[in-house]
């Protein structure tokens, strides 16, 4: 008989992990043995604790392989690309680690994209709100859903760079307080985005006071099964912010939908959109910082077509055009990371 895509995928893994354990003179345990899954794909968390109780002693070292499991009838099961993240992420959490090191290729997380800002600065400390809304953007050096495990019992996350060991890394933490009060907080701690959104504006008279008009809208985009990344309201003005390859194939018959079931007094769509993330817990302690954002953008001559700040001042989103899309990151790290870094 074949063997299941799974399996012969996760082999790469299981033997990386024997040669490791051996190396290092630890146990070697089998993912299978440890990672459960419920059958909707769902971990589940209460097996993998009797799973550990039952074959790990704490004064052990152990090598277990990464990104994947066991169903409950045995069979592998492989996590999505990056599931070495998680499963260290959910081991940490049941065994109630002091910290979680994620030892990578990379030298912890940067403040921008060095594909566009030459150098970036690192950062030393950041958040796990900071990260999910630099990660939302675009930013990936861990996987998603590797934070919330240890987010749950504020396990700090340690990023270090396996080829460069010396190196401090980053430090994925709830509160930064006490970094923050020896060392001072940044305006800004990162600036991610990325490239090819459309946006769907819809205007009618009096539809901020109208019960129900929002999700009449948002249920139109729910029927052809498109994620929406953001949705910026004024009043009586309603922005739909989604990925342009999402609605490359429905978005004459959404315009249609929309006019037909909302009948709005204008209905515009804009393709040639970037998103600029601008996040920093330390925007809120700075007067007027989202008015610097705008000032530096039309210092630039950028023009920005939609802007969305979080209620917590975490971050602001900010729309422009694709071909701004560099120019727009690159004014902002100059303007908040390096003349603040100059000045300190």
């Amino acid at each position: 008989t074949h063997a299941p895509v799974d399996y012969i995928v996760s082999r790469g893994e299981y033997l990386t992990a024997r040669c490791m354990a051996e190396y290092l003179g630890a146990k070697f345990l089998d993912a299978k043995d440890v990672i459960a899954f419920k059958y909707n794909g769902d971990f589940d968390f209460e097996k993998i604790k009797q799973n550990l109780d039952k074959l790990v002693d704490m004064n052990q070292k152990y090598v277990i392989p990464g990104f994947y499991g066991a169903l409950p009838n045995g069979q592998i099961k492989v996590m999505s690309r990056g599931g070495s993240d998680i499963t260290g992420s959910i081991l940490a959490n049941i065994v109630d680690a002091e910290v979680y090191e994620n030892w990578t290729d990379v030298s912890g997380i940067l403040v921008a994209d060095p594909r566009i800002i030459d150098n970036p600065h690192q950062i030393p400390v950041i958040t796990y709100s900071e990260l999910r809304g630099m990660s939302y953007m675009g930013a990936n050096v861990l996987h998603d859903d590797a934070i919330f495990p240890v987010r749950e019992k504020n396990i700090p996350i340690h990023i270090l760079n396996t080829n460069d060991p010396e190196n401090p890394g980053t430090f994925i933490q709830d509160d930064c307080e006490e970094y923050d009060k020896a060392n001072g907080t940044s305006t800004v701690t990162g600036i991610t985005g990325r490239r090819d959104y459309a946006s769907f504006t819809v205007v009618k008279s009096h539809s901020s006071t109208e019960v129900g008009f929002l999700r009449r809208l948002l249920f139109i985009f729910e029927e052809y099964h498109i994620s929406i990344e953001s949705v910026p309201i004024t009043v009586d003005t309603f922005t739909v912010i989604v990925q342009k390859g999402a609605i490359e194939q429905c978005k004459y018959e959404i315009l249609a939908k929309i006019k037909k079931e909302l009948e709005p007094d204008e209905l515009m769509l804009e393709e040639d959109l970037a998103m600029v993330a601008i996040v920093g817990r330390g925007m809120k302690q700075v007067p007027g910082a989202s008015g610097q954002l705008l000032s530096e953008f039309g210092d630039h001559k950028i023009n920005i077509k939609v802007i969305n700040q979080s209620a917590d001042e975490l971050s602001v989103v900010v729309g422009v055009s694709n071909h701004d899309f560099h120019n727009a990151i690159r004014c902002i790290y100059e303007r908040f990371i390096q003349e603040e870094r100059e000045h300190a």
